[in-house]
């Protein structure tokens, strides 16, 4: 399965899987995904997901519900259960055609069906698209490894192939590119963003690659390329807690701290963000202890860049008392 959570599964499912040459990577955007997916073939293509998933490998039915507990967890069952929240795969579908078969918007005092693609910003719209795409994938995977040994070889090209919703990477693969419309719909249109061979960026990721095929990663933030000034950081003058405002620091250090692999990258930005933070009137003690207490908690991200606390301090210019 390709789907990403989130940016920091990237780098985890890499070190994983021990990838540390890298020969190509690919990155692809489908630019009109939500507003392209036609009704008729979302539909199809999820009943027939849902069904699946309450199937096994041999077609043979092995659960007859899926239940919703107290708690937010959910599991298969094959008991019939007079409680609440216990579902079937085909009230399950019910459920989803109803939901894509009723999007309506209103404008200029008129109503209006939509029937072509899914609205962006409402709570199904990821999840449905995410599953879509996903249903895809595993067709084409299903039909290389049913080909035989040689496409089962083949096959494993695309291990390293991620995307989150609509954004697609794909490492140690070349002609990945070759197969996009052998695995999507025509439908959908998928553009390259590749920015070069040794350099491409990937959610909030910057991937590095030197000649030798080790590659390296940094933080990705457009707002770095504009023009202007950003407030994007609460200022402590304003009327507002002041935990949760020194709670940003923290946040931004876990979020460095994943998204970089070499110190220099870390440090930089780890001092840019504590320059500014002054400037807006956060103090430097509280930065220093907020910091130590970062260091404690999350020393599996910090620890990987082997530098002691009174450096790490020092090259952020912070109190070390």
């Amino acid at each position: 399965m390709w789907i990403l959570k989130n940016s920091k599964e990237l780098p985890s499912s890499l070190k994983h899987h021990r990838v540390h040459k890298v020969k190509s990577i690919q990155t692809f955007d489908f630019s009109t995904l939500y507003t392209s997916i036609p009704h008729d073939l979302l539909k199809s293509r999820i009943t027939s997901l849902v069904h699946n998933s309450f199937k096994q490998k041999d077609g043979k039915i092995r659960y007859s519900f899926i239940k919703a507990g107290k708690y937010g967890n959910c599991y298969f069952t094959r008991k019939v259960e007079e409680a609440e929240g216990q579902y079937s795969a085909d009230s399950i579908c019910k459920m989803i055609e109803f939901l894509i078969d009723n999007i309506y918007v209103s404008f200029g005092g008129l109503h209006f069906r939509q029937v072509i693609g899914i609205p962006m910003g409402t709570n199904c719209a990821p999840l449905l698209a995410d599953l879509f795409l996903y249903t895809y994938e595993t067709d084409f995977l299903d039909r290389l490894i049913s080909k035989g040994k040689i496409s089962r070889a083949f096959a494993r090209k695309f291990n390293f192939t991620y995307r989150y919703i609509d954004d697609l990477i794909s490492f140690n693969n070349e002609n990945f590119h070759q197969y996009l419309s052998q695995i999507y719909p025509k439908e959908l249109q998928i553009k390259p963003t590749t920015e070069s061979d040794f350099v491409t960026h990937y959610l909030d990721l910057t991937f590095m690659r030197d000649k030798c095929g080790n590659i390296s990663t940094q933080l990705y933030d457009k707002r770095d390329d504009f023009s202007f000034h950003i407030v994007n950081f609460p200022f402590l003058s304003s009327n507002i807690p002041s935990s949760p405002s020194y709670g940003v620091y923290t946040s931004q250090l876990i979020r460095y701290a994943r998204c970089c692999s070499q110190y220099s990258d870390f440090s930089a930005r780890h001092k840019t963000l504590v320059e500014r933070l002054l400037s807006q009137g956060y103090k430097s003690n509280r930065l220093s202890n907020t910091f130590k207490k970062f260091y404690d908690r999350y020393n599996d991200l910090i620890g990987k860049y082997n530098v002691s606390l009174p450096n790490l301090l020092t090259h952020c210019c912070l109190n070390q008392d």
